[in-house]
Formats: C-alpha cells, structure tokens, sequence
C-alpha cells in the first residue's frame, strides 16, 4: 500500500502549478459575484454594498457586480443609454418614461444603417403592484436579455440595469476574466420635484448640466444625439474607439477580492 504521505509532493507540485498559471487581473472596471438585486429603480439597504465602484471623473460613479447569470449596474440617475458595439454592429439600451433597444449594421468603416428601430415597452408600470412590477421586468428579461428600471419607477436618481451573460455573447466560462463587447454609457437625470424643475429651467443651459450633471463613460461626447432622445435615423456615423469595456470575474465572490473602488 502506498502512504499517502508519499503522494504529498506531487499534490504540492500540482497546487503550485496551478497557482502559477493563475490569470493575471485586467486593469479596468471588473464586475464581480455578488448578491442578485431587484431592478425596480430602488436601492435598498445592503443591496449594492457588494458591487465594485467605478470611479468617473471627480464626481460621478456607478457600481457594478453580476450573480453568474447577468451583469448588472447602478446609477444615481433617472434615464438614458446603453450602447454596445457587437461584431454585427451597434445596440442602444435605452431607459425612460419606458424602455426600448435598437439595432444597427455596419455599413462602413464608421457608418452604421438602422437594422432595428425602437420598440417601446412597459410605459406606465410604476403604477402596478410592486410583486407585478419585479414579474413584469423579470419578464422582459427573460425575453429581450436585457432591462432596466424606467425613470418614472422607484426612488428619484436610482436606475438599476441588469444584461444577460447570452446577450452580451459571454459563453466561455474557462477563463476566470472575461470582457463585455466595448461599451458607452450615458445617463442623466430626466426626474425633478416641480420645485426643482422650476429653478433649473430659470439658470443658464451650463449652469443646468452643472446642477445635474449627466453621467457619461467613458468620456464625453455621447455617440449621437438623436439616439439618445429615442430617434433613430436610418444611417449614423459612429466611432467606438475609445469607448470602454467591463471586466466580469467569474471566479465566486468568497475566493476574489471584496468590493473596492476603481477609476476609469
């Protein structure tokens, strides 16, 4: 019978191994494990304490993290887009009064001709039940890989947002790091008190996105205007170079590092 001292070395060899092909972590934003919220535009207590924060700028952030099945992220907002630039081409998210997404192809080097223009849904849903409102958007996941909490839902700038693993075309799960496709965020506050509203239409258009300011990520300026306020021309000229990209972890949250702050 062989001891099963005798078969220690070759564990260690084995163990050490393997810790020194461990992958090295990217550098920029990473979504790690964490807890699975609610995406009904209301940050509860603890429910985002486990999501990594990513710095924009000096004063704005939002947080990330996903629970193995969906990417999800958190703003102090109301409203706004998502864009992502797959190999086909370019897909807007878009959050509002209601949600809806577009689709664009490739037609050139920056030129992109409208595959798929908004399709809106779930206007008017903060005015359900809360347990028909968590049903609702858990269906519009489950059909479209994607939703958001409209503006008018919830508590004033609070937006969450959850992506599916499918769609963001995340399906090899044999690397520990794997990325999102190069992303673009740009949301703002699109939700006032009648007071509120009433003393920012009364400054200057600078002194209003100061009050305000929208949250854009990577870095100013947005891709393109029309998108952003729901229309979509049939051609767009669009440069994704240097929009950015999200790191997802997959390695469970009790063997990775808690949640910290990075910056863009």
């Amino acid at each position: 019978m062989i001891s099963r001292w005798a078969t220690l070395p070759a564990i260690l060899a084995s163990l050490l191994g393997c810790a020194s092909t461990r992958e090295v972590e990217p550098s920029g934003p990473i979504a790690r494990f964490g807890s699975t919220p609610a995406i009904d535009g209301v940050f509860e207590n603890g429910e985002w304490d486990d999501a990594q924060i990513v710095q924009v700028g000096e004063d704005e952030e939002f947080r990330i993290k996903h629970d193995g099945a969906n990417l999800y992220l958190a703003f102090t907002q109301d409203g706004g887009n998502l864009y992502f630039s797959k190999d086909e081409g370019v897909h807007i998210l878009h959050a509002s009064a209601q949600l809806g997404s577009a689709e664009y192809t490739k037609s050139g080097d920056l030129s992109q001709t409208l595959a798929n223009p908004f399709e809106w849904q779930l206007f008017g849903l903060q005015d359900e039940a809360i347990a028909d409102i968590r049903t609702i958007t858990a269906g519009y996941l489950a059909e479209n890989g994607w939703v958001g909490s409209i503006g008018p839902l919830g508590n004033m700038a609070q937006a969450e947002w959850a992506v599916s693993f499918d769609w963001l075309g995340i399906t090899d799960i044999s690397k520990r790091f794997v990325e999102t496709p190069k992303l673009y965020i740009f949301l703002a506050r699109m939700r006032l008190s009648p007071e509120e509203t009433e003393a920012l239409m009364a400054l200057p258009p600078e002194e209003r996105s100061q009050r305000y300011p929208p949250l854009y990520w990577p870095a100013p300026p947005i891709p393109h205007d029309s998108l952003n306020t729901g229309r979509c021309p049939e051609v767009v000229t669009i440069d994704t170079a240097g929009w950015g990209t999200i790191w997802i972890d997959l390695e469970p949250r009790s063997a990775s590092k808690p949640a910290t702050r990075s910056s863009s």
